[in-house]
């Protein structure tokens, strides 16, 4: 995992409301690095979401539980 930035303790101690905005303002920073419009984006998650849903639609049996889920995440990134 990275190494958390110089700033992230001081970022982290503001209140909630605050890191949100700050996280938004970061991601409108890098949100063009790879040259995709807000419009692409937008298009590009929409499919997805289509594509998922299509998915579960067509095997609901398929979908697992959230709780589920994030443990596997989490024990995956305790590995790395």
């Amino acid at each position: 995992m990275a190494a958390k930035p110089a700033n992230f303790d001081k970022a982290h101690a503001l209140p909630p409301d605050e890191r949100l905005a700050l996280g938004y303002a970061l991601l409108d920073s890098v949100e063009n690095a790879d040259g995709c419009t807000q419009t692409e984006w937008e298009a590009a998650w929409a499919a997805e979401c289509d594509r998922r849903l299509a998915a579960y639609r067509q095997n609901p049996a398929s979908a697992r539980p959230l709780d589920e889920v994030l443990a596997e995440i989490r024990a995956k990134l305790r590995r790395q």
